[in-house]
């Protein structure tokens, strides 16, 4: 097992890539801790490591409020200690348009997009032993312009040099961190990001996106997962850093 005994918190877990990076980090032994605002889908993603044997917690947390991960981290401290393998897998795709944003849509998605994952690391970094890991969810909105995401776009670009900037400053207390950048994702995000007006057309968008990428499909939660397995175990002792396009080429063009 990759992760025997490592003390895992994933934020946005309780469904779609997140949930699938859950399920996969209890079966290589971690104890997961799931942070998400959804309680229902949480304590099931709960239910169903338990159910096959792994050890899991849920902790009902508003991401978007920097006093509530402050109170999760330190439920957390009080349980275990340490953090090994800190996700933050949080993010949301924001408006679209530049014309249509508005100040409060901004700010909710920067929230989300970047300060979220910030503080998260902020409160979790004193439990993160030596050798640990720090992984965010940026995403190729992040590495290469995408023209329906303006606001997205800024957000993912921060967590993108967040990332180098993190590497480098924890890199002395052999702390490793990096980025899993996906493309498109079936996820439910996935088509919020596709159809995020009346006017778009879902089935067009997909086929528009999908056309252009190389390996000819959309990405499955399980390819992310596996990605950020990977990122978390010893498997990527010696990389620190990196934000690793998971896209089927799409950012090699």
């Amino acid at each position: 097992m990759k992760l025997r005994d490592k003390v895992a918190v994933i934020s946005a877990s309780a469904s779609g890539m997140g949930k699938a990076g859950a399920i996969l980090f209890a079966k290589e032994g971690a104890i997961v801790n799931i942070l998400d605002i959804n309680r229902e889908n949480g304590e099931q993603v709960v239910k169903e490591i338990r159910d096959h044997g792994g050890q899991a917690n849920y902790f009902h947390t508003d991401l978007s409020d920097v006093s509530a991960i402050k109170d999760t981290i330190e439920k957390i401290n009080q349980q275990y200690k340490r953090i090994d393998v800190l996700w933050n897998h949080i993010g949301i795709p924001g408006p679209s348009g530049l014309d249509e944003v508005e100040e409060k849509d901004y700010d909710f998605a920067m929230n989300l997009n970047v300060k979220s994952g910030f503080f998260t690391t902020k409160y979790a970094l004193p439990l993160i032993p030596n050798g640990g890991s720090i992984i965010f969810t940026a995403s190729i909105s992040g590495l290469v312009a995408s023209p329906l995401s303006p606001v997205y776009s800024a957000g993912k670009g921060a967590v993108v040099n967040l990332v180098r900037s993190l590497a480098v400053h924890l890199g002395n207390r052999n702390i490793r961190v990096n980025s899993i950048c996906p493309g498109l994702t079936e996820t439910p995000m996935m088509n919020q990001f596709l159809k995020r007006n009346q006017h778009d057309n879902l089935d067009e968008n997909r086929r528009k996106f999908t056309d252009n990428i190389p390996l000819g499909r959309v990405g499955q939660p399980n390819d992310i997962a596996n990605a950020a397995l990977f990122l978390a175990s010893e498997d990527s002792a010696y990389i620190s850093g990196v934000n690793l396009p998971v896209d089927g080429a799409y950012t090699a063009k």
